[in-house]
């Protein structure tokens, strides 16, 4: 049922404190209360074709068979802007959901909203006339397509309850609004039950930190400040459901909702990135978003009980569960175990194995196009096993210095951070080597070149080097 801009009570039923319950991890499908909601959580499902059309559908099917009272999908919902993508979301939602109900009848909530690609311009040139744009595009009548597509009245800002829940949505670019919703709405929000709220971008300096690239401008931040009880859930930015960083707790919950169509990771706004790391190049990024388009499609599955919520992490590649299931304290008394500031003391850096070794060789570049490869080597290729993982900490990406050794003088000529390229996937699934190019112009020559590497879990943590044999001359 929708919330109208009135005023609203929400729910009945008192929320026990949560203070006696310190299980904040738990091994997937352990059954700890009585839920009372389960919610499908996904975003940037970016749908384009009827193939990718198959991949929404799968993961939908997944939540009706875990008996979900709704899905919500924070945004990118159409790849790219057009209605003919949005529909094929439609017509997915309903396939599986026809009229917003189970084949036996029980309803499902459908908490769906515009991201930056529903109401792009990417395909704006291809389309001849205003009329043909108009008539082919989202972003000329997003409300008309909207209820053209999903059946419901379209607004910015809108809310609906889900079995005495409170859900709050900000279409793209909406943000702004939800300050003047909650001034108009907010006391009215029951301060013992969690309400959720969703957008496209994350809240600025909270869910990944200040680092993390697709936040917002603040806004959403500041207007959920003074709601504990507050849950936020924002995508755009893809990053993967192994990040522990995932979940922040400050003044409200702030929780990331990765992306069903490809993970990506931290590589934005990084020093000492290197040409096969992250960071150095808008084509480079593009590149590590396509590396990983067919191995990091993801979700989350919500079971809401009356003082903890217990999230599941899934992968709908592998269909496996991607770590323990998160337990995050709801109430007025509830705990807070997801603060930055508490939980980076107690991880444990990752570690390579015993005898790990560190190679080096020199490797010509790939040849590009319309332009042969250099005959002589033009960059060195350091390669190094996967670190273990240590109490449940996994590597997130590796620092690679280059060290010259000149009799007892040590001095780093160079410093490099590459990314794992297993961290998105299952624990089960990692476990590949690592490769790091550094390039022999950058390089001192002449003197002896030792290669540390180290490894290091997601908060920064670094575990011991493991280092070459220091005989490499530039």
């Amino acid at each position: 049922m929708d919330i109208s801009r009135k005023r609203f009570l929400i729910g009945s039923m008192a929320v026990a404190a949560a203070g006696a319950r310190r299980m904040f991890a738990a091994p997937a499908g352990t059954v700890c209360g009585t839920p009372r909601m389960k919610v499908g959580v996904l975003s940037d499902i970016h749908v384009r074709n009827e193939e990718t059309q198959k991949v929404f559908i799968k993961a939908l099917e997944w939540y009706r068979a875990q008996g979900v009272d709704a899905v919500l999908v924070a945004g990118d919902m159409a790849d790219h802007g057009l209605v003919f993508q949005l529909q094929l979301v439609a017509d997915a939602w309903f396939k599986v959901f026809p009229e917003n109900k189970t084949p036996d009848g029980r309803p499902v909530a459908q908490l769906l909203q515009y991201g930056n690609h529903d109401v792009a311009n990417w395909k704006e040139k291809e389309f001849k006339t205003p009329e043909e744009r108009a008539a082919k595009m989202i972003k000329f009548d997003p409300k008309k397509r909207w209820e053209e597509a999903f059946k419901e009245a379209y607004s910015p800002v809108f809310a609906k309850m889900v079995k005495g829940y409170a859900f709050i949505g900000a279409h793209w670019p909406g943000i702004g609004g939800l300050g003047d919703w909650l001034k108009a709405n907010g006391k009215d929000l029951d301060p013992s039950l969690p309400f959720f709220y969703f957008q496209h971008s994350h809240p600025k300096d909270t869910c990944y930190g200040p680092w993390a690239w697709g936040h917002d401008d603040g806004a959403s931040t500041k207007a959920l400040t003074p709601f504990p009880n507050a849950i936020a859930l924002s995508g755009h930015s893809h990053y993967t459901l192994t990040d522990e960083r995932t979940v922040w707790q400050g003044a409200f919950t702030s929780i990331g909702t990765s992306s069903l169509s490809y993970t990506s990771l931290d590589y934005n706004f990084r020093e000492n990135a290197g040409p096969n790391s992250y960071g150095r190049t808008e084509k480079r990024k593009r590149q590590m978003a396509r590396m990983y388009t067919q191995e990091g499609k993801q979700g989350m599955l919500f079971t809401v009980c009356d003082d903890h919520i217990r999230i599941e992490r899934r992968e709908f590649v592998y269909d496996q569960t991607l770590g323990d299931d998160w337990i995050l304290p709801v109430g007025k008394a509830a705990e807070k175990p997801f603060v930055y500031a508490k939980r980076i003391p107690v991880r444990t850096a990752p570690e390579f194995p015993q005898g790990a070794a560190v190679k080096v060789a020199l490797e010509p570049p790939k040849a590009e196009k319309d332009k042969p490869a250099p005959k002589d080597p033009t960059q060195v290729a350091v390669t190094f096993p996967a670190a273990e993982t240590r109490n449940k900490c996994r590597v997130f990406e590796y620092e690679v210095q280059a060290v010259v050794v000149d009799d007892d003088v040590e001095m780093v000529a160079a410093t490099r951070r590459v990314i794992a390229e297993d961290f998105h996937v299952p624990a089960s699934k990692a476990g590949r080597p690592g490769k790091i190019l550094f390039a022999l112009d950058e390089l001192p020559k002449g003197v002896h070149i030792r290669f540390d590497v180290r490894p290091i879990e997601c908060f920064g943590k670094k575990g011991r080097p493991i280092c070459s044999d220091g005989t490499f001359v530039a």
